[in-house]
């Protein structure tokens, strides 16, 4: 989790300092959870101060400290607050689960719902099957950004872009490598931009977790833009390049049906 590319014309330092711990227990999560220490080193604030934050909100159940008083994680408050979110964007449909979760069963595999927010992408569900084709399943985290080069569902918002958009785009992003395959010139992205345009699908090839492959298909709204992208997330190998058109039709097809719903 990070900052958006908004930048406050009037910020609050009290609030900013809050959240930035939130955000540092978000990237620095673990069952275990954090020390007092642990939160005040790691973002090179006094513990006097980081525990006053903590106390406050400790208060709105945005936090939680283990048994022993000595452990904080994020608590069920931060989830309570965000869970409704994908609902305004009416990505929350009743319809929508149904067809992706039938989706995800079909292949044994994870099925991922996304979003652009920016210059990034953002998964906001996932559907697990309820028997998978291997013990190995491919797992993306929700709410985690990406750069939309990196992801077939980012891929997808960058197709309908002009050339020069994406290549802004692009060339404004500070970290363009996750990964050892991600693309590492504009002119390579513009040449997968104009396949996904060609095939109306968009692959991830180990860009964005060097373990994960993935195949992405549209969602689109009445205005025939795409608003969200679905994708299945595989361990690297499982999928040969002869089944990949025939994953991505089947996938099509699911996403034709959630777009009737919205008016496509």
């Amino acid at each position: 989790m990070q900052k958006s590319n908004y930048r406050a014309k009037y910020p609050v330092q009290t609030v900013e300092r809050a959240i930035d711990i939130l955000i540092y227990l978000k990237n620095n999560a673990s069952s275990e959870g954090l020390t007092l220490n642990q939160i005040s080193d790691g973002m090179g604030i006094g513990k006097t101060t980081i525990h006053r934050f903590l106390d406050t909100l400790l208060e709105y159940d945005l936090i939680e400290k283990s048994d022993n008083n000595t452990i904080y994680r994020l608590g069920w408050g931060a989830y309570e607050l965000g869970s409704d979110v994908p609902k305004y964007n009416g990505m929350d449909s009743d319809k929508f689960s149904s067809h992706l979760k039938t989706l995800s069963n079909h292949f044994g595999e994870i099925i991922n719902l996304g979003i652009k927010q920016g210059t990034s992408m953002i998964i906001i569900r996932r559907f697990f099957p309820d028997v998978s084709n291997s013990k190995l399943i491919a797992n993306v985290n929700i709410g985690e950004r990406e750069p939309l080069h990196c992801t077939g569902i980012g891929k997808l918002f960058l197709s309908e872009m002009s050339d020069s958009e994406i290549t802004d785009i692009y060339n404004a992003e500070q970290h363009k490598q996750l990964t050892e395959y991600s693309i590492e010139s504009a002119e390579v992205l513009m040449e997968q931009i104009n396949k996904v345009r060609r095939l109306g699908y968009a692959i991830d090839d180990r860009e964005s977790s060097v373990d994960v492959f993935c195949v992405a298909v549209p969602i689109r709204d009445y205005t025939r833009k795409t608003i969200a992208g679905i994708s299945i997330s595989v361990p690297f190998g499982r999928l040969t390049e002869e089944e990949i058109p025939q994953v991505a039709a089947k996938m099509q097809e699911a996403a034709l049906s959630i777009s009737k719903t919205l008016g496509y």
